[in-house]
């Protein structure tokens, strides 16, 4: 075992700034990279959440629809809130599939009844 002297301690307290702020970069950078995996965690669940209530695209890839919900910089946490209030699709397309007694499918008696006919 070495013995400690004066000289031995002040050139270990020489590399103690160095050595902390390489630590707080190193830091720093790793903080971001696990700052972008939740933000990808958290799109990704996002654009599930609007494929499975049908407010999105189902020609768009996965993939895409992640990458454009990043880059348009909103706050995920709102929009997750704002999607969770939503109700699912009940969209007139899916509406009109249901036959209509007598007056044709539905969209054709929808438009009748906002004609007024």
């Amino acid at each position: 075992m070495s013995d400690i002297t004066k000289e031995s301690t002040l050139e270990v307290l020489k590399e103690v700034p160095e050595v902390l702020r390489a630590l707080v970069e190193e830091n720093t950078k790793l903080a971001s990279i696990v700052d972008e995996y939740r933000k990808q965690e958290k799109a990704e669940e996002i654009v599930s959440m609007m494929d499975a209530r049908g407010f999105s695209d189902k020609t768009t890839p996965f993939k895409d629809k992640v990458a454009a919900l990043l880059a348009s910089k909103k706050d995920l946490e709102v929009v997750k809130e704002a999607l969770a209030l939503q109700s699912p699709d009940l969209s007139f397309a899916s509406i009109s599939e249901v036959p209509s007694e007598g007056n044709g499918d539905a969209t054709q008696a929808f438009e009748k009844f906002l004609l007024g006919d």
